[in-house]
């Protein structure tokens, strides 16, 4: 399923948190921005960076509450500012989302949130996961039903993972190598083992796709996260 185009903006005071790998915030940036350039509406944004190795020692440890503590203070930062809502420009702190939703003055536009209706819509039934090793284990966090969870193997949950760290941390775009491995897992999961789709569940795999989209069957959650902000729900 293609990236799609929001279909409404409503203008408000977007607050991002970024940093959480080397393009993340700056992909939301540039798509928020293109969105609004093409409507013809001012834009009003407001980007805080966070510390990836901070975040990554959150979730590496599991600690909910440590998490939803930095980044709920990060995200208050941003509503003392004047920002109307707050989103996270990455999929995995968002294990905490509800730690973080909490501790925070204003609200946060949730990713997982729009996984459900998204599968609903596109009429997905099986997908396999793309994303770091804590998204693909959980499923989203649970956002995609255990059901219709395409699984990979182990070893291909680890390498996976490698690629995705070495990308985000790194900001590679479009590189021969990755997408080639990406291309025939996928070809191998849609063609063999029953995926309709793959899940892109991490915004640096959207930023590496932002030039030339996957030959495969996706779904694109950064995309959809996109799409609430910039609806403001």
């Amino acid at each position: 399923m293609p990236r799609r185009s929001p279909t409404h903006i409503k203008p408000t005071r977007i607050g991002l948190i970024g940093g959480l790998a080397a393009r993340a915030g700056i992909y939301y940036y540039e798509r928020i921005l293109q969105e609004y350039q093409g409507a013809k509406i001012a834009l009003d944004l407001m980007l805080r960076h966070a510390d990836v190795g901070t975040v990554l020692q959150y979730v590496g440890s599991r600690d909910k509450d440590g998490l939803g503590g930095y980044l709920g203070s990060l995200a208050n930062e941003l509503f003392d500012a004047g920002v109307n809502t707050v989103s996270i420009t990455a999929v995995a702190p968002h294990f905490a989302i509800d730690e973080i939703k909490k501790r925070s003055k204003g609200p946060i536009i949730d990713v997982l949130a729009t996984i459900p209706g998204a599968l609903k819509s596109a009429g997905f039934e099986r997908v396999a996961i793309f994303g770091n090793r804590a998204v693909m284990t959980s499923d989203i966090f649970g956002s995609v039903p255990e059901h219709m969870v395409v699984r990979l193997d182990p070893g291909e949950i680890e390498r996976v993972h490698e690629t995705y760290t070495d990308i985000a941390l790194s900001g590679k775009r479009g590189t021969r190598a990755e997408a080639a491995y990406f291309d025939d897992l996928a070809g191998d999961l849609v063609g063999r083992r029953g995926a309709q789709a793959i899940m892109l569940a991490g915004t640096d795999l959207s930023s590496f796709y932002a030039d030339r989209e996957p030959d495969f069957p996706f779904l694109d959650v950064s995309a959809l996260h996109i799409e609430q902000i910039l609806a403001g729900i």
